[in-house]
């Protein structure tokens, strides 16, 4: 079994919601479960209230898959602001050392194909740009670049790697945070479970209140009394 695998066949959402259920009803007919089994008693409740507390201190997937979201724009969004610069840089590379192959391949124009949808390889070149436009500034300002643009290359490399580094960071904090989360919501549900299956037994002649304790149902549910608890 996976460690991301959850014990339960619903949402976590019902999950939650069930247990909040479970949590506001039982100190009523807590003497009931006690009577039957007698290691539930007045404090389950506020287990299960501790439970869902701890599952709600752990952000959810959807924040999760949010912010991962938000990583990969600044991503895109430096490696965008990397091309942009390069392809100014390039034209006024063209203008002052026209038919001067050599170089203009120093500039990269020969490899910038090949790197320019690649962060980790744009990394590198813009690394290697800087020098170069660094030794090269001088004709570069003369073609009539502007040389506040041409000091930015470096910067630009620099927070091209910051973002890459944060979001490679996150990826791997984001299965930290689906495992423990996951942890969370199935020590929540070993909890839960016990109370409704009691539940089916010392209810079984009061349909009103055994509805309160069923747990929800599956996502394969056929509305079977017995598959309303997940073996």
């Amino acid at each position: 079994m996976s460690k991301n695998d959850r014990d339960f066949n619903f949402s976590d959402a019902s999950l939650l919601s069930y247990g909040e259920v479970l949590a506001a009803t039982m100190p009523n007919d807590v003497t009931n479960f006690n009577v039957f089994d007698n290691t539930i008693n007045d404090q389950y409740p506020v287990k299960i209230t501790d439970a869902i507390a701890e599952v709600k201190n752990i952000r959810t997937d959807q924040v999760v898959i949010d912010e991962m979201t938000e990583h990969t724009q600044a991503v895109n969004n430096a490696l965008a602001a990397c091309n942009s610069y390069y392809k100014t840089v390039s034209f006024f590379v063209r203008k002052a050392f026209k038919g001067n192959t050599a170089v203009q391949n120093q500039f990269g124009l020969n490899d910038i194909a090949k790197v320019r949808m690649n962060v980790p390889k744009m990394i590198i070149f813009m690394n290697d740009i800087a020098g170069v436009v660094a030794k090269h500034q001088k004709q570069l300002v003369e073609a009539g670049c502007n040389e506040g643009l041409l000091s930015t290359g470096q910067k630009l490399g620099e927070d091209l790697k910051n973002c890459n580094v944060n979001q490679q960071r996150f990826i791997k904090e984001r299965g930290l945070i689906t495992q423990e989360r996951v942890e969370k919501l199935n020590a929540l549900y070993a909890l839960i479970r016990p109370v409704s299956e009691i539940a089916n037994i010392i209810f079984a002649d009061n349909p009103a209140k055994l509805a309160v304790y069923q747990m929800p149902k599956p996502k394969s549910s056929t509305n079977s009394h017995d598959d309303l608890v997940v073996s």
